[in-house]
């Protein structure tokens, strides 16, 4: 069998290192998908629910190597924190505990963004935040 690229959702199929896959058999289950990892909420009116563990996504084998995460406030649109996920699925600079810097119950997402050939970062619905 002769080996070629592979398109899905008209994107070039690439592995963990960003290379194009060229193989005989499609590797779709091999993309970056655009996702929430988690979500969750905190008050910072409360010393009870102002801050939130997020240590059990500190690990390995959390998100997609060469994607970006970031965790975004969805009320305003705000992003408090984002990095890198690197070659092992950590996310670089994810803080261990997040806390509130406001006083009324925000609504967080930690999300996994995919980067396209363009260099143009995707990522999940979430609100009307998509695109910042």
């Amino acid at each position: 069998m002769s080996k070629k690229l592979w398109f899905r959702d008209g994107k070039i199929v690439v592995d963990e290192d960003g290379r194009p896959i060229l193989c005989s058999e499609c590797p779709c289950n091999r993309i970056c998908e655009p996702k929430n990892l988690y979500e969750f909420s905190v008050d910072g009116r409360s010393g009870d629910t102002s801050t939130h563990d997020l240590s059990a996504w500190a690990g390995d084998e959390i998100g997609w190597p060469g994607g970006v995460w970031r965790l975004l406030e969805t009320s305003d649109c705000y992003v408090y924190a984002s990095g890198i996920i690197d070659e092992n699925g950590k996310l670089v600079g994810l803080p261990v505990v997040f806390e509130s810097e406001y006083h009324y119950r925000g609504w967080m997402l930690l999300q996994q963004g995919c980067i396209d050939e363009f260099g143009a970062v995707h990522w999940p619905p979430s609100g009307g935040c998509e695109n910042l």
